[in-house]
């Protein structure tokens, strides 16, 4: 799915001789040849200096809207998942997952995570998601109507678009051209129950000979999928069951117990040998949720004079989307009863009760995310020198994200009705099963709780450059573009105080955020064309944040100040020793700052279980239950003030050939270093290491010497090593009986090396499992006439759990043969200005393999395969 495109040395050489010009979308822009003719010049993702070609010193994946039809994917996030380089899939919104993270989607280029992957709207920053802080785009947000391509960078390119840019850019480029009416309607019909999909645009635009404006608009919904209706239930594999069941299990000293005449007569609940009940909670939940979302977008520009022009861009997003989980485990603050309660069943103090409010309902989610942005500009030229081209440009992004997650418990009440002796959770009255099914609902009504967040996420950036040619003189030339950037970022996420109080079971709360951030940049690109067809590239910028925001935790509240910043370069050079042939290799430095919610999260409450090792093992102490490896210990979570920016270096080498007119091949080796990364925390790491340091900053501990509690969070602690090749080629064929065209798209990972902390060794996970060291793509497509027809190929290589098998010492980890998913579609031009399209996706309902070391109901990736199984869809576009 690449584009690849040479041109001749003398429209190459007329375009450095014409100069650079604006950055950003400023419509079409030409170069005056010699000869008055005018040669037309873009920009490319990777460069903000406008060209004639597309291939420049830094790789660049173009997939065109003609290539994104025939994936016959439904999202854009769909369509960058089965990108070969996003190497080990990207996080899809699934149910269970808090602060609005159910509802979005994200692209994860080279595996190293989504912070590390820049996303840009038409060259600007797309607004972060409020699950991820601001720090990562919402690719499932993006309407499919608007697209006219994605461009992917395939370096790093914090040097010409600032922090982010670690693994590369990903550039989505809407259509801005258009002129009449068109209609669009499309259908998706999965062989499984649910997922079915319905998509509806009308695209309008008006032209006149000073400008034009575009409105473009689309609805699209889709049915949620039941996790019952993917996962096999009798399959070994599946292990979704828990032990916080619709029938309480207790614990006490004596061991387990439960009223197994009830866990009989219960739905989705069975016996294990433990004599415990236990709830199969994979049998209720949606894998996907039922989505709605209503998109505009207006692109206009108006020529105000022959030298300027005022340009702008309005769009909003609205969607809703309605997830679900099992009903509420009491897990936050677990139960207890003592051996004195009159409906206690053991006569000895239970310890532990497990329990999970199934009566009161299950955890459905109700998440409204929403996002506006305007931008306004003007852009000219002036008649001084050479000429100097200029742009100033104002824009607002605001993304708001509203939870409600119903049917959550509040852990003190639970306790409160138990010690109460209101309510015979354990039937040791032996009423009716309907009589104490109805005295469990009445018990989770009297404690239920509707968990509330909020998140907003808003930027004003104000921007502008010049560009000019600097000089040209036979075949010397030197171009220039510089240009600075000031943003202005509010940042806000709130729960409700049950929530972040830590007493309220099934939800995730008490990670409030309430920050702001000012990010200053200045930047300079140069393009230097010289003697025998070398051309050198060189950028540099200056990036400062500066942030401040309160931090709460187990001490009180702070308000804590930082600031960033960082000058990161990049160099290239390119070489045509003839005019079919490009070589090239750049070199850039990148980076990341942390973003707000890793240092102002508040602190969360939890309880984690783990061995208190440095106690347990201190001769004289004794206390069986403080030692058992499932007591909990009070943790809290949050930011930290104290993070420090990850930093990253790239390597490009390769090249670009035009075999014939007709066939190209591109070869490209990368290899990127990712120091300083932020990752969080385990429980169970920091007590390790305060076992071999003998004392932990994190770890508070009482006069007892026991643990009063702990303090997690993230921190810079992993460093990544990653290299690979990506090839790609196209061959177009004429005959008589049509145009064929192939393309292969294929990445092979070489290594991908990981280092968690200093302590550790670097571990390559290149071809384990979940990390797949081959990804790729083949499209065959065939037009005729007014016919057209595209077969495309997924491919997902083979993983080895040899890794896993040693690390467990247990050899049930199994070994994954390669994937394959194969689309097809056929498509008819008719007489009417309009076409009809058929296809199916994964035609042969391949399945994913079973991981066993996932050990549950969802045992498949599913950011990396598709579940959904062989789906149908039809496509109608009709245009006035």
């Amino acid at each position: 799915m690449s584009s690849v495109s040479l041109t001749a040395k003398a429209i190459r050489r007329s375009f450095i001789a014409a100069a650079a010009t604006s950055v950003a979308l400023s419509g079409l822009a030409y170069a005056e040849e010699a000869a008055d003719e005018k040669v037309e010049r873009i920009e490319v993702t990777g460069s903000r200096i406008k060209q004639v070609d597309m291939e420049t010193v830094s790789p660049v994946t173009v997939i065109n809207a003609a290539d994104i039809a025939m994936t016959g994917e439904k999202t854009v996030a769909d369509v960058l998942n089965n990108s070969a380089i996003n190497s080990f899939g990207s996080w899809r919104g699934t149910s269970g997952y808090g602060a609005g993270a159910s509802s979005t989607s994200s692209v994860n280029l080279r595996g190293l995570g989504s912070s590390a992957t820049l996303v840009l709207l038409d060259g600007r920053r797309m607004p972060g998601t409020s699950s991820s802080s601001g720090s990562v785009a919402d690719t499932s947000s993006i309407p499919m109507a608007i697209v006219e391509r994605i461009e992917i960078l395939r370096d790093g390119a914090s040097a010409v678009y600032g922090s982010d840019a670690v693994a590369g850019v990903v550039n989505i480029i809407t259509k801005k051209n258009f002129d009449g009416v068109q209609l669009d309607y499309s259908a998706e019909l999965p062989s499984i129950d649910g997922g079915d999909a319905n998509r509806f645009s009308i695209a309008t635009g008006y032209n006149t000979d000073r400008g034009n404006i575009t409105l473009t608009y689309e609805y699209y919904g889709t049915d949620a999928v039941m996790d019952r209706d993917i996962w096999n239930m009798d399959d070994p594999t599946y292990n979704a069951y828990s032990s916080f069941s619709s029938v309480p299990n207790y614990q006490t000293a004596s061991g387990w117990g439960s009223n197994l005449e009830t866990c009989a007569e219960t739905e989705n609940v069975v016996k294990d040998d433990h004599g415990r009940c236990l709830y199969s909670y994979g049998e209720v939940t949606k894998l996907f949720g039922d989505v709605t979302r209503n998109s505009l977008l207006s692109n206009f520009n108006y020529e105000i004079t022959d030298n300027l022009e005022f340009r702008g861009r309005a769009s909003a997003s609205l969607a809703d989307t309605e997830t679900r989980y099992a009903g509420t485990p009491v897990s936050t603050n677990i139960p207890t009863m003592s051996k004195d309660n009159i409906y206690n069943p053991t006569g000895e103090d239970i310890t532990q009760i497990r329990m999970r409010s199934v009566q009161l309902g299950e955890r459905d989610t109700l998440t409204e995310t929403n996002s506006f942005d305007i931008l306004a500009g003007l852009v000219g030229y002036i008649e001084v020198g050479n000429g100097l081209d200029w742009e100033a440009n104002v824009q607002h992004s605001t993304s708001t994200t509203n939870s409600f997650n119903y049917n959550l418990v509040n852990d003190n009440l639970i306790q409160q009705g138990i010690d109460s002796e209101q309510y015979d959770i354990f039937n040791t009255t032996n009423m009716s099963y309907e009589d104490w099914n109805q005295q469990m609902t009445d018990l989770y009504r009297s404690a239920a709780h509707t968990g509330v967040y909020q998140g907003k996420f808003e930027s004003t950036q104000i921007d502008g450059l010049v560009s000019t040619l600097i000089m040209e003189k036979d075949d010397f030339s030197l171009a220039m573009v510089a240009g600075a950037e000031y943003e202005m970022i509010d940042f806000k996420q709130t729960s409700d105080p049950e929530s972040a109080a830590g007493i309220i079971s099934g939800g995730s709360g008490g990670d409030d955020v309430d920050a702001t951030r000012d990010r200053t940049a200045g930047y300079v690109e140069l393009q230097m064309g010289l003697p025998a067809n070398f051309e050198v590239s060189a950028a540099v910028r200056y990036e400062r944040y500066e942030q401040e925001g309160s931090l709460t935790g187990a001490t009180g509240e702070v308000v804590n100040s930082s600031t960033f910043d960082a000058v990161v370069p990049k160099f290239g050079l390119s070489w045509r020793p003839v005019d079919s042939l490009l070589l090239r290799a750049s070199y850039g430095d990148s980076f990341r700052a942390p973003n707000m919610g890793e240092m102002f999260s508040s602190q969360s409450l939890s309880f984690e279980s783990s061995v208190d090792n440095l106690w347990c093992n201190t001769p004289g102490n004794v206390d069986p239950t403080y030692c058992n490896p499932n007591n909990q210990h009070k943790t809290w979570f949050g930011g930290n003030p104290d993070l420090e920016a990850e930093e990253g270096n790239s390597f490009t080498v390769g090249g670009v050939w035009n075999v014939t007119d007709d066939w190209n091949i591109e070869l490209s080796y990368y290899a990127i270093t990712y120091d300083n990364k932020i990752e969080s925390v385990d429980v169970d790491d920091i007590l390790r290491d305060e076992l071999r340091e003998g004392s932990s900053p994190y770890v508070t501990r009482g006069p007892d010497g026991k643990i009063q509690y702990i303090e997690s969070g993230v921190r810079n602690i992993a460093t990544v090593e990653t290299s690979g090749l990506d090839f790609v080629t196209a061959y177009n064929l004429e005959t008589g009986l049509g145009d064929f065209n192939f393309k292969v798209d294929v990445s092979h990972v070489l290594d991908f090396k990981k280092q968690d902390d200093a302590e550790s060794a670097m571990i390559d996970y290149a071809g384990v499992t979940d990390t797949p060291d081959w990804r790729g793509n083949f499209v065959a497509s065939w037009s005729y006439d007014d016919y057209q027809a595209a077969w495309t190929t997924v491919y997902i290589g083979s993983q080895s759990a040899e890794y896993y098998r040693e690390l467990s010492d247990w050899d049930g980890y199994e070994d994954y043969a390669s994937y394959f998913k194969h689309n097809v579609q056929f498509a008819y031009n008719h007489s009417l200005n309009g076409s009809i399209t058929v296809g199916v996706n994964n035609l042969f309902d391949a399945e994913a393999p079973n991981y066993y070391n996932y050990a549950d109901y969802r045992d498949v990736n599913v950011g990396l395969y598709d579940v959904i199984g062989r789906t149908y869809y039809v496509r109608l576009s009709q245009r006035f």
